[in-house]
């Protein structure tokens, strides 16, 4: 917008000296104005920058260009600012971080922030959010997350924010570098790897450009991406104005980016050729009308046909988007919530909120001797029994209620606006209704029960550690037992 507004002034004054009855020679309104071009190109700043080179739909490097959503934020920045970009091409994102740090590139437009990376750069705002998953064949089992993974190998993007994750939080878990996440994706297909740890939204470009599918998602690979800009050392006052364009950025501008680089077949609805030719000959042949109108005919006919190939693109995109915002909130087995979905929406993001809300309580629920029914059943058995009894809670609980699979056969009830006692006289009904439901392999089940209450000013996190050991003394109490936290008591 600066270089507008400067290109502005400096046109006027060249038409006022146009119009001026001085005479001014041809040559000196040339040079002028080229001297106001060169004046408006100089006072842009030059930004290098580097990307991932491989990292659809978010960006990658294409035959010399800078492709993916990050580039039509690029461009979006450049034209509301004064900034100037220039793309320093590399060969994998372990070089682009190198670059970054020697000086060779100032700025990368899309990255998590680390506490390695602030070591060497500073953070813009977050202007994009993106799930994680696990990816492994369709025979492997599903998983849920990084503490069910057990002895089988996990590919990951060398230099990728998963990789510092993994290795701080889940040391045991073995893992193997890759290049990329394409890279990571083929380890799986090759069984180099069992599992694929990486973006769903990239996953999902990769598996429908290249028709892998008999790859599917597994479980939910550790925290969403939150994905900035990052300016390198001595750049940092690049960030107000970063800040400021990516905050004005319109929600329908975000939506025009996404739905550009989320797997949709681009269609040209103009036949330019037509066109002409129909101008042409009406222009030059008026007396064949006839064909005239034969042309247009065609032409219509093709634009409908187009239409509802778009049509049913557009409808294709959202099928998939409602299975995918489906498949990263519940679980795939018992059709539950899932231990994300939960964290994010009553752990990490509505502490504020639940704690306005009344008395609230926690209930923690887990099936007893489980291990023996899968061992002694086997693995079928033990499936139908968690959905049988997923079945069962939502019967008994209130339509307020949230039930949710935590994980295994470990199950978490939260309830708002009521009491210990009432509670306990939920868990009561749940565990009759348990001992009166007939499950599969006549396994006469038990669940032990452990229960907290959230108290005022305190993080959700707090009350679910107590109702996780009120669980604890339940089963040290002989199983089959329901506990209060005594620090309700």
């Amino acid at each position: 917008m600066y270089l507008r507004s400067y290109m502005g002034w400096r046109f006027w004054a060249l038409f006022f000296c146009l119009c001026s009855p001085s005479s001014v020679s041809a040559e000196r309104l040339a040079s002028s104005y080229l001297k106001v071009t060169e004046e408006a190109a100089s006072s842009r700043q030059l930004i290098r920058y580097c990307v991932d080179p491989d990292w659809l739909p978010y960006e990658a490097i294409r035959e010399g260009e800078h492709v993916g959503i990050s580039s039509d934020y690029i461009r979006y920045i450049e034209s509301h600012s004064n900034f100037k970009f220039s793309l320093v091409p590399t060969t994998s994102w372990s070089e682009t971080l190198n670059f970054l740090q020697t000086g060779r590139c100032e700025l990368t437009p899309m990255l998590n922030k680390t506490a390695t990376r602030e070591q060497f750069l500073h953070f813009s705002h977050v202007y994009f959010h993106s799930p994680n998953v696990l990816v492994s064949l369709k025979e492997q089992p599903f998983l849920q997350g990084f503490e069910n993974i057990g002895s089988r190998t996990l590919a990951v993007p060398k230099g990728y924010r998963l990789a510092e994750y993994i290795q701080h939080y889940y040391p045991k878990v073995k893992i193997i570098e890759v290049g990329s996440e394409p890279a990571g994706l083929e380890a799986v297909l090759d069984k180099r790897a069992d599992l694929f740890v990486g973006s769903m939204f990239s996953v999902n470009a990769y598996i429908q450009q290249t028709g892998f599918n008999h790859l599917k998602i597994a479980g939910w690979g550790g925290p969403e991406d939150e994905l900035r800009m990052g300016v390198s050392l001595g750049h940092e006052a690049l960030l107000p104005i970063l800040n400021q364009v990516l905050d004005d950025v319109d929600e329908l501008e975000r939506i025009r980016i996404y739905q550009k680089w989320n797997n949709i077949t681009v269609i040209d609805e103009t036949n330019y050729l037509l066109i002409y030719q129909v101008i042409v000959g009406t222009l030059l042949v008026v007396f064949l009308l006839a064909t005239r109108t034969f042309f247009i005919s065609r032409y219509n006919r093709r634009l409908t046909d187009k239409n509802e190939q778009l049509e049913a693109l557009r409808l294709r995109l959202e099928h998939t988007n409602a299975e995918l915002e489906f498949l990263s909130t519940h679980d795939p087995l018992t059709k539950l919530y899932n231990r994300h979905y939960f964290n994010r929406q009553f752990v990490h993001e509505h502490r504020s909120e639940i704690s306005s809300e009344g008395a609230i309580c926690l209930v923690m629920l887990d099936i007893d001797f489980f291990k023996e029914i899968n061992d002694t059943l086997g693995h079928a058995v033990g499936d139908n029994i968690l959905m049988e009894l997923s079945g069962v809670l939502q019967h008994c609980v209130r339509e307020t209620d949230v039930v949710a699979r935590w994980g295994g056969e470990e199950f978490v009830i939260l309830c708002h606006q009521t009491s210990i006692d009432l509670v306990k006289t939920l868990c009561q009904r749940i565990a009759a209704a348990i001992k009166d439901y007939r499950f599969s392999g006549n396994v006469q089940l038990t669940c032990s029960f452990g229960i907290a209450k959230l108290v005022n000013n305190e993080p959700m996190q707090s009350c679910f550690e107590r109702a996780d050991k009120a669980l604890y003394q339940a089963k040290a109490l002989g199983r089959n037992q329901i506990c209060v936290d005594e620090f309700n008591t």
